[in-house]
C-alpha cells in the first residue's frame, strides 16, 4: 500500500504510533538496512534513503514511529532465511559486534528525526532455541543461563551492548528491549534490566497460541468459554483473571526491580479475527493492559497481503472466490472490503477516548459550563475537585463537560479523580466515551474512586459492557460500598453481562444486606423472567 495513503488511514483513525518493521521491503543489497546479514559492513544508503522518506511521511501524519529489526548480522529472519532459524548472532562474536556497529550507525543518522520515539533492536529474541528449548518449554533453563552467563548467547549481556551502542551517538531517544523465549510473559523472569531510564521492556501476547492462531485453532477454542488446557485436548471456561494470570511474570518483575509502568509494553497483541469470542478477547486484553497503564500496540493495521489480523474485515471469512481472483494476480487490497464492525469497534473505541483526552473548552457554548471546564484545569487540586462537584449538581445539563471529565480520571489527586468519577455518574449514556478510563479507574487504590467509577458505568449501562470482567473481581472488594456499586452495574448492564451470573450469587451470601439486594437485582435484570 502506498505510505501517503497507509499513514493517512493510521491518523484518521486515531493511532497514535506504529511499530515499524521493514524487514520486507526490496533492499539495494539482500536484506533491508543491513545490506547483507551474512556480513555487515555499512547501511546502504538508498535503503536509508527509503526509509527516511518513509518517516517523513509518518511525521506529515503526526504519526510516530518505534523502528524494530526483524533481522540482525547474524540473524537473518526466517521468512528469507528459507524458513530456519539464524543462531549466528548467538554462537559467533564477529555478528554482535556487526549489530552493534548497525544500531550504531543507524541511531546517529535517525537521532534528531522527529518521527522516532524508539528504537527496538531486535524482535522476538530467542537464543537458547539452538539447544532446544522451544516456546514454553523452560525445563532446564535456569542452568542454560547460568552456563551461557555474560557469553555469546546471553540475551541479557546483547542488551546491556546494544544500549550502550546507541546511547554512545544518542543519549535520549528510548530503547525497547525484547524479554527471553520469543517476547514471551514468561521470558520475563529471566531478564536484567539495564541502567538506563529510558529503556522500555517488552513483551508479545498472543496467549494461548493454539486458541490465538487460526489455522491451529480449527474451530476447536473459544474465549471465554472453551479455551484450551495445557497439553491436552480438554477446554475450560476463562475469565480475564486467566489474562491477568498469564502476565504476572510481567507484574512481578516491575515489582521486583521497581521499573515504573510507563517503561512497559504489550508490544504485539491480538488474535486471527476469525476465531470464536476474539471480540471479547480482545476488549480483555486491552482491559488488562490499561489498568496497569502499560503502553500497548495491536496487530495489525491494514496488513498489504495477510487478513488474518486486519481486523477492520470483520470475522467473516474471504471466501474461496476471494483467492480465486488471487489467483489470477488480483491484489489483496483490490478484493477486500473494510468496514466497521464490533470486531474493529474494539480498538475505536480506544482511539476515541484518547482524542477527548485534551479537548478545547472554547467549543462549549454554555458559559457556566465553560468556566466549569476550564477550572477542571486549575493549578490547585482542590479547585479542580470544586469544579467537578458543581459540574455533577448541574447533570445532563453539563454533558459538554464529559470529555473534560475524562481527562480528570487521571488527576494526580485521588479527590478530582472521585470527583469526576461522581459528576460521569450523572450524565448517564452521554459518558459512554469514558468507559475504559473507567475500567481504569475500578482499580484504584482509593475505594472511594472505586466506588463512583463503578456507578458511572451503571449510569452508561449497556455500553459499559467491557467493564464486566473487572466489576466481577469487585464483587470482592474489600469494601461493601464498591461490591454494591458493581453489582448494581452489572445489572445496569444487563443481558450482555451473563458471565457475572456465578460470581452475583455467590454475593447473595455477602455479610453486607445492600450488597444482597443489589446482587438480587443484578441478576433479574441480566436473567428476566419471561411472562407465561
Amino acid at each position: 500500500m502506498n505510505p501517503e495513503v497507509w499513514f493517512k488511514a493510521a491518523a484518521d483513525v486515531g493511532i497514535e504510533f506504529i511499530r515499524l518493521a521493514p524487514v520486507t521491503w526490496e533492499s539495494e543489497g539482500r536484506d533491508f538496512l543491513l545490506g547483507d546479514a551474512d556480513d555487515f559492513t555499512s547501511i546502504p544508503e538508498r535503503d536509508y534513503t527509503k526509509l527516511k522518506n518513509v518517516l517523513d511521511i509518518a511525521y506529515r501524519h503526526k504519526i510516530k514511529i518505534e523502528l524494530t529489526m526483524f533481522s540482525l548480522p547474524g540473524a537473518r529472519n526466517r521468512q528469507f532465511n528459507d524458513y530456519k532459524f539464524d543462531y549466528r548472532l548467538w554462537t559467533d562474536e564477529k555478528y554482535q559486534e556487526q549489530a552493534l556497529t548497525f544500531w550504531k550507525e543507524l541511531a546517529r543518522r535517525l537521532k534528531d528525526h522527529p518521527a522516532i520515539v524508539g528504537y527496538n533492536p531486535l524482535n522476538e529474541p530467542h537464543p537458547a532455541r539452538k539447544d532446544g528449548f522451544e516456546d514454553g518449554d523452560e525445563k532446564g533453563f535456569e542452568q542454560w543461563l547460568a552456563r551461557n552467563k555474560d557469553a555469546t548467547a546471553d540475551l541479557n549481556r546483547f542488551n546491556r551492548r546494544t544500549v550502550k551502542a546507541i546511547r554512545s551517538v544518542d543519549s535520549e531517544t528510548p530503547i525497547i528491549l525484547d524479554c527471553w523465549f520469543h517476547s514471551s510473559p514468561n521470558g520475563f523472569r529471566y531478564l536484567e534490566p539495564v541502567e538506563d531510564n529510558a529503556v522500555l521492556y517488552a513483551f508479545h501476547f498472543y496467549e494461548p497460541w493454539v486458541f490465538a492462531t487460526y489455522r491451529v485453532n480449527k474451530g476447536r477454542f473459544s474465549y471465554p468459554d472453551k479455551m484450551p488446557v495445557a497439553g491436552s485436548d480438554a477446554t475450560e471456561p476463562w475469565t480475564r483473571a486467566d489474562i491477568q494470570s498469564r502476565v504476572q511474570p510481567v507484574i512481578a518483575w516491575a515489582k521486583r526491580f521497581n521499573v515504573p509502568a510507563c517503561r512497559i509494553a504489550a508490544e504485539e497483541f491480538g488474535c486471527d479475527r476469525r476465531v470464536a469470542g476474539a471480540q471479547a478477547y480482545l476488549e480483555d486484553a486491552i482491559t488488562t493492559f490499561n489498568e496497569h497503564k502499560w503502553h500497548w500496540a495491536f496487530y495489525s493495521f491494514r496488513s498489504s497481503d495477510w487478513d488474518g489480523l486486519d481486523y477492520e474485515l470483520g470475522t467473516e471469512k474471504l471466501g474461496w472466490k476471494y483467492w480465486q481472483e488471487r489467483d489470477k494476480g488480483i491484489a489483496h487490497e483490490a478484493l477486500i472490503h473494510r468496514h466497521d464492525n464490533p470486531l474493529w469497534d474494539v480498538f475505536k473505541r480506544e482511539f476515541d477516548s484518547k482524542r477527548t483526552a485534551k479537548p478545547k473548552a472554547d467549543s462549549i457554548t454554555n458559559p457556566k459550563v465553560r468556566e466549569l471546564v476550564e477550572a477542571l484545569s486549575s493549578d490547585e487540586w482542590k479547585e479542580r475537585e470544586e469544579a467537578a462537584n458543581n459540574i455533577r449538581a448541574m447533570g445532563l445539563g453539563a454533558k459538554a463537560a464529559v470529555p473534560f471529565l475524562i481527562a480528570r480520571l487521571e488527576d494526580e489527586e485521588w479527590r478530582v479523580r472521585k470527583a469526576a468519577a461522581s459528576a460521569l455518574s450523572r450524565m448517564g449514556p452521554a459518558a459512554s466515551p469514558a468507559v475504559p478510563k473507567l475500567i481504569e479507574a475500578l482499580t484504584e487504590e482509593e475505594w472511594q474512586v472505586r466506588r463512583p467509577a463503578a456507578e458511572a458505568l451503571a449510569a452508561i449501562g449497556p455500553a459499559s459492557k467491557p467493564a464486566v470482567a473487572t466489576l466481577i473481581v469487585l464483587l470482592d472488594d474489600e469494601e461493601w460500598q464498591v461490591r454494591k456499586a458493581a453489582a448494581q452495574a452489572l445489572g445496569a448492564i444487563g443481558p450482555e453481562a451473563t458471565q457475572a451470573i456465578p460470581a452475583l450469587k455467590t454475593a447473595f451470601d455477602d455479610p453486607e444486606e445492600q450488597v444482597r439486594y443489589a446482587a438480587a437485582g443484578a441478576l433479574k435484570k441480566i436473567t428476566p423472567q419471561t411472562s407465561p
